[in-house]
């Protein structure tokens, strides 16, 4: 431990990044610092343990037996850190320059941050946001370590610790071209079942429209899935020009349906209603700053309800 006081904050952050994300490069996007810079540090830790600490292999920067050993000293650290200090520490929204670090999915972000830093531009000017993929498995330790601030989306069953708030409930619906042959006369089930679809895969992000696509998956024949999406945003431009059925959350279809004019009709059988929420870890409870943005963040989804 006493080695480890030596150091500054900036290389034990290294240090925790690389071995979180067994990579320098995925530690400094996680760290947003320039690569060159985490390279920098990480050779100052080296010489400072006279070790490798991470060697390179076919999997990633493997941690070494002395990287193993101060893996648990350095966490403990930084959470003293991030729980004691930062949480004490004033926060003054006309001057802060703070970077919050929101994972969601590409339609999260397209909702959120456009709306966040309208709502932060006069009484937060400086103030950033950024948006980051959402990754199912990595989650909770990004909310716990502060990799990120904030998660947007319905996450059911998160580890103990993360703190989750509702912000509001959707409903899924079928997005058609204004043309589509049903446009007219709604969908039925066999109607439904007779389309030609896109479909939305959520399977990476572990969002709850998994289940969604796995209902889907189920009761359309596979060959009359044309399509498979990962983007939310990109998938209602798929059916632009296509007589095709995109089955996605009401709140993504509104908002397509003023840009692209298409037409939104009720889904031919039951999908659960799902909540989507805002997930933090509850060691950022009484950090000021991120009572802020917690708060920005409700009030511009909120907002929105439709």
């Amino acid at each position: 431990m006493s080695r480890l006081s030596a150091l500054g904050l900036g290389e034990l952050q290294v240090f925790e990044a690389i071995y979180r994300h067994r990579s320098v490069v995925e530690a400094a996007r996680a760290l947003d610092l320039p690569q060159p810079t985490a390279s920098r540090w990480l050779a100052k830790l080296r010489d400072h343990f006279g070790d490798q600490l991470f060697v390179r292999t076919s999997h990633g920067m493997e941690a070494t037996t002395t990287a193993e050993a101060l893996a648990a000293p350095v966490r403990e650290i930084l959470q003293i850190y991030r729980d004691r200090l930062m949480q004490e520490r004033a926060f003054d929204p006309a001057s802060t320059t703070r970077n919050f670090r929101l994972a969601a999915s590409d339609f999260g972000q397209l909702t959120v941050l456009p709306a966040l830093d309208a709502w932060a531009a006069e009484t937060a000017p400086l103030a950033r946001f950024t948006g980051v993929p959402l990754s199912r498995e990595a989650l909770p330790e990004e909310l716990e370590t502060g990799t990120i601030d904030v998660a947007i989306g319905g996450f059911p069953g998160l580890s103990s610790g993360i703190v989750e708030q509702t912000l509001y409930e959707d409903h899924y619906v079928c997005l058609i071209r204004r043309g589509h042959p049903l446009a007219d006369t709604g969908l039925s089930l066999e109607g439904f079942q007779a389309c030609r679809h896109v479909v939305i895969s959520a399977r990476a992000a572990g969002h709850i429209h998994q289940e969604i696509e796995d209902r889907l998956l189920g009761i359309l024949p596979p060959d009359h899935v044309r399509l498979i999406s990962s983007n939310f945003s990109l998938a209602p431009m798929l059916i632009a020009n296509r007589d095709y059925v995109l089955t996605l959350p009401r709140r993504v279809a509104t908002l397509f349906q003023e840009q692209l004019d298409p037409v939104i009709q009720a889904v031919p059988f039951d999908l659960p209603r799902f909540q989507v929420k805002q997930y933090w870890h509850e060691r950022s409870r009484h950090d000021p700053g991120h009572r802020w943005l917690r708060e920005g963040i409700a009030a511009v989804l909120t907002a929105r309800r439709r």
